[in-house]
C-alpha cells in the first residue's frame, strides 16, 4: 500500500495551459500532462494506491470554484483525496472552512508564495485557528518555489514560530520542511511536532543518511510525497524502497502515517 501525500492535477480543459505556464515559469519539466487521468495513470505505473491532490487558489475568487471541483473529483474517484484551498483574501473564509469540514475534506493547503503572505503573519492566525479547531490538517508549501524570487514566504525558521503558536495542530511542512532550506529544517524543524513530506527531497538534498534524519525527526511524522507531476512517482517510490529502513518503517512512511493523519478507517487498494 502506498499513499502519495502531495500531488497536483487540473480540470481537463485547464491542464494543458496550466502545465505549460507553470513549467515555463519554474523551468521544471513535468512527468504527466497535469490532468486527473494523467495523475492516475502515473500512480498506477508507480504502484501508488491513493493520491492526495493539493489545489491552490491563487486569487480569492477561485476559492469556491476550486473546492467544488475538488469535491466532485473525490466523489467520482475513491483513490483520490483532495485537500481544500482558502485564499487569505477570500472574505467568506469562515463559511468556506465550515463547508470543507462538512463535506469531508481532511485538510487545507497553503502556498504562501502564490498567495502572497508570510506564514508567520499574525493576520493568518484566525484562519489557522479555525482550521485547527475543526481538526483539519494545515499543509504548507515550505522553502523555495522556483517560479519566485526571494524573499520566500515560508521558511523553516518562520514556520517554527507557527508551530509554537499552534501547538497540537495537525501541520505538514512540504518538501522536508523547506525546499533548498534543508539546513534550516535541521535547525528548526527536526524533532518538532510537525509532519514532513518527502517531496523534492530525494535526489535534491546532498545527504548520505536520510534514514538517520527520518529517525531523528520521528518515523511517525514522515509522509511519502512526490509533488507529481513535477517528479516521477515511480522513481520516488524506488528511492524509499532503496533506503536502509525496516519493513515497518517503510510502511509507516508509505501509508500508515498518512492513514492515521487523514483519519482513514479503511484504505482500499485502487483498481
Amino acid at each position: 500500500m502506498i499513499i502519495d501525500f502531495h500531488t497536483h492535477c487540473f480540470p481537463d480543459e485547464l491542464a494543458p495551459r496550466a502545465m505549460s505556464k507553470l513549467s515555463q515559469n519554474s523551468g521544471m519539466p513535468y512527468y504527466h500532462n497535469g490532468s486527473l487521468s494523467g495523475l492516475k495513470e502515473s500512480a498506477k505505473k508507480a504502484g501508488i494506491d491513493m493520491c492526495v491532490v493539493l489545489p491552490i487558489a491563487t486569487k480569492p475568487q477561485q476559492t469556491r470554484t476550486i473546492n467544488r471541483w475538488a469535491l466532485s473529483v473525490m466523489e467520482e474517484n475513491k483513490d483520490i483525496i483532495c485537500f481544500g484551498t482558502v485564499h487569505p483574501e477570500f472574505d467568506k473564509w469562515k463559511e468556506e472552512i465550515r463547508w470543507l469540514k462538512e463535506n469531508g475534506f481532511a485538510g487545507i493547503k497553503f502556498h504562501p508564495d502564490y498567495q502572497d503572505f508570510f506564514v508567520d503573519d499574525k493576520k493568518m492566525y484566525p484562519i489557522y485557528d479555525a482550521i485547527a479547531k475543526n481538526d483539519m490538517v494545515i499543509l504548507f508549501h515550505s522553502g523555495v518555489d522556483p517560479a519566485f524570487m526571494p524573499p520566500y514566504h515560508c521558511t523553516p525558521k518562520k514556520l517554527h514560530k507557527v508551530l509554537k503558536d499552534f501547538s497540537g495542530a495537525k501541520i505538514v511542512a512540504a518538501h522536508m520542511g523547506g525546499y533548498r532550506f534543508f539546513d534550516e529544517t535541521l535547525e528548526h524543524l527536526i524533532g518538532e511536532d510537525v509532519y514532513l513530506d518527502t517531496s523534492f527531497f530525494f535526489g535534491e538534498v546532498d545527504i548520505q543518511n536520510p534514514e538517520e534524519i527520518f529517525r531523528n525527526h520521528g518515523i511517525d511524522k514522515i509522509l511519502f510525497a512526490t509533488d507529481s507531476p513535477w517528479k516521477d512517482q515511480k522513481r520516488e517510490v524506488e528511492y524509499v524502497n532503496s533506503l536502509r529502513l525496516s519493513v515497518e518503517e517503510k510502511e509507516k512512511i508509505f501509508w500508515k502515517n498518512a492513514q492515521q493523519l487523514l483519519g482513514l478507517k479503511i484504505v482500499h487498494r485502487a483498481k
